[in-house]
Formats: C-alpha cells, structure tokens, sequence
C-alpha cells in the first residue's frame, strides 16, 4: 500500500540506549532457506557476486521514527526501519520486479483462481529464536489486518470488488489458505505485506486479550517500546534509537537468506541511520566518507561528479527511468468541516475550476530545469512511470509514448481567465483576488521542513500563484505538525509525496473515496462526489479480471478520470533515479528505484564491503 513520504524533522523526546537481547542463531542451515543465487549464471543474480561478512553500514535520514509498529504505520519515516524488520508470504524479487515467495515458500492456485494454497518455509525464526508458523500468519491477517479495531492502511489494499475481504485459514503448522470470494488479480501483490509475531503481540490484541481496551494495538510498538522487545523476520533488528542522532539496526542472527556459498545473509554485521538537519548535511557527510551510500538530488550529481575517481566513489544516474512513486501538491476539500470553519476556502477549494487553476499554474519545466537539474519527466498520473498499468503507455507494458497524457501546460494566463470565471477576482485593487464578499484569499502551502528540494518547489509554486494574484504563503512545518494536519484535515495545500509501484491497486488506500488516506476528501467516505464514484468503480472493476490487457485499459480510464476531472491532487514532477555510493559497497550497482543500499529493499541484504 503506498505511504507517505515524508522526510521527517528530528523528535525532541531523549530514550536511552537499549541492548537488544536476541537468539544465537541457527546451528545450520534450516532446510527451507531462501537461496540467493548471487554470480549464478542463468539467475537475476549472474551479474553480483557472494560477499564477506562483517562491518558496519551507515545510512542517513532527516527523519526519526513515528513508531515501531508496520502495520499502522503511514509514513516511510517508520516503515525504512520495519521494512528491514519484517517480511511478508510474498515479495517482488529487487531487480526483475517478479512476485516471488518469502516467507512463503511455494503455493498452488485453484483452478478457479479463488483459493491460493501457500506452504510456509519450516525450521526458521524469529529474531528472538521463536520458531515462525502458521499461527503467526492467521495472527497478522485475521487479529490485525482485518481486525476492524486496528488502524491499517493494507486493509484498503485487501478488500475484493465485492467489499468483503481474503479468508485467511491454518491448513497445517505449516500451511495456509487464502480464499477470495471473487477474482482479485494482484492477491499475490497484496499478501506481501508483512507477517508480525504472534507470541510477541497476542496479549496487545482486545480481540485475543479482553483486558486490553479495544484500539489498544494502535499504540504498540511505540518509541517508547525497549527495543528489547521488538521481534522480526527480516535481515537487521533495532538495536537503539537515539532521537536527532541515529538508530542503530543489527544483524538478526535468524535470518533465513543465504547467499550461493551458504553464508548467512545479511552481511552487514550493523546498519546504521544517521540523523541529520537536511538533505545538504546528508550530502557533506556523503562526501566526507561517514556515509557509505545516499539517494542523492540531481542537483548533487555535478557537484560528486567531479571527485567520484579521487576519493572513490559511484556516481549512478539514470536519465530515462524516473523513480516510483508521485510528488503533488494536496488540495483539502474537507477545510474547515469538522470545525464549521473556512467556509469560503472550502467551497473554493472544491471547485474544479480552482483546481485546474492550480493545475495551469505550476511551471513543470522551470522545476526540472532549476530543481532537478534536467534530470525528471512531468508528472500527471496516480500510477508510477515505471508501471506496466502506467496510462502515458499505448498497452499493458508497452513503450511510453504519452499520447494520452493530462497534461496541464503552464499558463498563467490560463489560470487567471479559470479563477476570473468562478469570481475570484480583485475588487478593491490591491493586488489580491477576493471572495465575492471582498474578503482576500488567502492559502497557506506546506511542505516538510529540511526536504530542500520540496522547499524549492514550494517556493516556484507560490510566486506564480502569487504573479495571478492569490495571496500564497509558503510555510515549512515540522513533521508531527504536517501528520496532524493530514489526518485531522487541517492542512489547506499541502506539497508531499507517496510511495509507488507496479501495482495499481496498492494506492486503494489513497484513491478509494473510502481510503484511509484520502485525505484531501475525507468526507468522500461518506459523500462521494460523482467522480469519485466513478473512480471507485473503476479501481473495482481492476482488480477483477486476471487479464492483464484488461486490466490496463480500466487503468487507464481511471487515471485519465482521476488527472482530469478530479485534480484533489495536482502532480508535480518525477526526478530520474540519481545514486551515490562508495567503491567498497559490493553489489551496489544495481542500485535501482525499487531498491539500494540504503534503502529497505531487497538489495539491502547483499551488499557487502569489499
């Protein structure tokens, strides 16, 4: 499902330095191990080589933690360290982006495609030496996913075309079964979301534990939780959390990947994440050799270019693949309602004409040009670039040619004739447009203070806005400020981003009138407009065909629906995939939007140094 991405300011609460307390390890290789084939020929892995273990990795964020808990999580500021925490029965395999199985080690479908039969591998642990089973499985889906009580953005994601949502059953210790009242073609998409532990979180559950209120779950796994207690799957491990400094992440010494030699992954004996003010200090410390590896801005690329050979380090930039995920500017539809406030500002914010006047107001060009150093493409659609479904492509896969691309070309003229038709104009001559009543219009524009390239966007966008005569104001906000005015629908233009991939489907929690993260419509939940109806049918009838052909022309309709007639979110730009890490990073080169270093994808386990 897709998360915020949010680049987070540092938290000001102070926790002491927890020694986490975990298993040995395993005597020898359990028997159901997951085989990295790295330098096997004939595998997505020929071209990488098995690595050495030992040493420790250092990464960067100008984000702290919310929590520890994945599942309900929004934001990626949490989910960079449960991602390295956790796995789920599925995972896209990091350099073919096939859907391949984790903890799962096969499964069988049904002939009518209704039941998936999935064998769990056997013999391996929890960090904590507590050994995985089906249990665990039942536990996350039935107590937690689907647990109406807990607050989950991948129950959006499970629910079928018909509302109802996956049977989860235990077969077996070792076996589930996962049966779908209707055909819901990304199901092995969607049961990748992470498996927690059931000996570790039962007793957090009101459904399994009455004594704990009901909700009680929402808050576990908080910052306050001793990182003692915190239990995965996946490659590292919280070891400590110092806020406005780092969180150290160590080797978890049950991990069930080998690499082609039978060395345990991953190889890295600590990950570490350093907290830093912004993404210039992130960029100091990279070329000061304190980080081994960052997502760099294209405007950092001419500036390591020059030392890459000298001090020896990687410079990757790839102009024709843009990352995934969208960057928008957020337009809150529901302003003021819960309050009986912004009368004025919703209405206006709600009327189409406006959005598309914001819309013909942001100069894509200069953007990429000044903010991206040419390195990005315009964006218009929900779906990333990169995906198959993507609506700039003529068929499902097929080359991009954006022949049907919603394109908003920058036009201030445009914009004024939009906000001249609905009579948001200036009547007493100062400059500023005005309601009908004569009051001045005034917006406020947020971001996420320390993102120096949102900061820059934020700030192109509110002078032209302003050139057309509404009074913008561009105000950077601390994180927990800008999370509060998300989900209490406080905020009124927000500019931020979402996470993306192949998958349509994994933005239902966004785009669904009833998503929880519909947050520039809350109220859609409960009044859709008709184009939300329309697109809700549409995400409905996407996932109910197997046809991938099909499948993509629904997609298509929706994102041409969704870029044009809706507008709640006006995209932005999407930057080229631009990298940076050091000759003694192994493996690193395949660094790719789905996964790098320093990233918690699939790459993270197998890089080693040299």
């Amino acid at each position: 499902m897709k998360k915020f991405v949010l680049i987070v300011a540092s938290l000001v609460l102070v926790f002491s330095t927890f020694v986490t307390v975990v298993g040995q390890g395993y005597t020898k290789e359990p028997a159901d191990a997951k085989i990295i084939t790295l330098g096997v020929a004939g595998t997505a892995y020929a071209s990488l080589h098995p690595g050495v273990r030992g040493g420790t990795f250092y990464a960067s964020s100008i984000s702290g933690p919310k929590k520890w808990n994945d599942v309900t999580a929004h934001e990626t500021s949490t989910t960079m360290c449960t991602g390295m925490m956790l796995r789920g029965l599925t995972t896209l395999n990091p350099i073919t982006l096939a859907i391949e199985p984790e903890l799962a080690k096969s499964w069988d479908v049904s002939k009518d495609g209704l039941t998936i039969t999935f064998h769990l591998r056997q013999g391996i642990k929890w960090s904590d030496g507590q050994p995985f089973t089906a249990d665990d499985v039942i536990f996350t889906y039935n107590d937690l996913y689907l647990n109406k009580d807990v607050k989950t953005d991948t129950r959006d994601v499970l629910q079928l075309p018909d509302k109802s949502f996956p049977v989860v059953t235990k077969v077996d210790d070792y076996t589930v079964k996962v049966t779908t009242a209707v055909v819901f073609r990304p199901i092995l998409a969607s049961l990748a979301a992470n498996i927690l532990p059931k000996h570790a979180l039962a007793q957090d559950v009101h459904k399994l534990n009455p004594k704990v209120p009901a909700g009680n779950f929402n808050t576990t796994w908080g910052l306050s939780t001793p990182p003692s207690e915190l239990v995965g799957m996946g490659p590292y491990i919280v070891s400590s959390y110092t806020p406005d400094q780092n969180i150290v992440m160590v080797r978890n010494p049950y991990y069930y990947h080998y690499d082609s030699n039978g060395t345990q992954l991953p190889y890295f004996d600590k990950y570490v994440i350093l907290i830093v003010a912004s993404q210039d200090v992130s960029l100091l410390k990279f070329q000061n050799g304190e980080l081994d590896a960052l997502g760099i801005r294209a405007t950092d690329v001419p500036i390591l270019m020059p030392q890459a050979a000298r001090k020896h380090y990687n410079v990757l930039v790839k102009p024709d693949v843009p990352n995934y995920g969208t960057t928008w500017v957020g337009i809150n539809q529901d302003i003021g309602l819960k309050e009986g406030t912004h009368t004025d500002l919703r209405a206006l914010f709600r009327n189409l004409a406006f959005r598309k006047a914001i819309a013909y107001s942001i100069d894509k060009q200069t953007i990429i040009k000044n903010l991206f150093n040419g390195l990005g493409v315009p964006q218009w659609s929900p779906v990333s670039y990169l995906s198959p479904f993507f609506a700039g492509r003529d068929s499902y896969g097929g080359p991009v040619t954006e022949k049907d691309a919603v394109i908003f070309p920058y036009d201030l003229k445009k914009a004024a004739s939009l906000l001249d038709s609905i009579g948001i104009v200036d009547t007493n001559g100062d400059g500023w447009r005005d309601y009908k009543d004569g009051k001045t219009v005034e917006i406020t524009l947020t971001t996420n203070s320390g993102n120096t390239l949102r900061e820059g966007e934020c700030l192109i966008i509110s002078n032209d806005l302003r050139k057309i005569g509404l009074k913008v104001t561009f105000t950077p906000v601390a994180f927990n400020t800008l999370v509060n005015q998300l989900f209490s629908s406080t905020g009124e233009m927000i500019l931020l981003g979402l996470t993306g991939g192949p998958e349509p489907n994994n933005g239902a929690n966004v785009y669904r009138s009833s998503g929880g993260l519909h947050f520039w419509h809350y109220s859609g939940k409960t009044d859709p407009t008709e184009v939300e109806k329309q697109v809700d049918q549409l995400l409905k009838e996407g996932v109910s065909t197997l046809d991938n052909n099909k499948a993509f022309a629904i997609y298509k309709k929706y994102q041409l629906l969704l870029a044009s007639q809706d507008l709640g979110l006006v995209y932005l730009v999407n930057g080229s995939f631009t990298y940076a890490y050091y000759d003694k990073v192994g493996n690193a080169g395949v660094s790719s939007p789905v996964s790098t270093p320093s990233a918690n994808g699939g790459i993270t386990d197998i890089c080693y140094f040299k």
